[in-house]
């Protein structure tokens, strides 16, 4: 599939950016995903041919640009037009969280458990997100879970949600 518009009105939209770092591309080697980072596409800016997303980085939660991101698209099929003053209030709400840094350590944890012992770990929730949690935290304030309870939202569990329609690539 090539390149798609999104179409202008604001609808539920996801964007998933693929591994760039080399420490990226190895973990998402190991899980057998495409993307890396996730965030969520707010308002359409005709001017620039660009988006508004809201998204967790390194701070914490922020208003941004996808810029020139090559990106991969997906819907919440559950969810129509989205109204981008809801977004930004729920973002409001939780602005104050902080990037999670322990997040990647426990999902490891969760992830080996899981698919080498067959064990599965309560899910750690705290006030911090990282750009997976943040995504699935946006959608569930939306009423929409996009990912079991039981599992710790990362990469792969967000590309094979049911909940989401693969759309295109910027």
């Amino acid at each position: 599939m090539g390149a798609v518009k999104i179409e202008r009105e604001s609808k539920a939209h996801l964007f998933a950016t693929p591994p760039l770092k080399w420490w990226e591309k190895k973990v998402c080697s190991i899980i057998g995903a495409k993307t890396f980072h996730w965030g969520w596409l707010v308002h359409y800016l005709d001017e620039d041919n660009d988006f508004i997303t809201s998204e967790s980085i390194r701070k914490g939660t922020a208003i941004s640009r996808l810029g020139n991101r090559h990106a991969y698209l997906y819907r919440i099929k559950e969810l129509g037009k989205v109204d981008p003053l809801e977004i930004v209030s729920i973002h409001s709400r939780y602005g104050g969280w902080g990037y999670d840094w322990q997040v990647g350590f426990r999902t490891a944890i969760w992830w080996i458990l899981k698919h080498y012992f067959g064990e599965i770990v309560p899910i750690v929730r705290d006030d911090a997100v990282n750009c997976q949690e943040w995504v699935c935290l946006l959608a569930e304030e939306l009423g929409v879970r996009l990912i079991p309870n039981d599992a710790y939202p990362m990469c792969i569990n967000l590309e094979s949600s049911p909940h989401l329609e693969f759309v295109g690539i910027t």
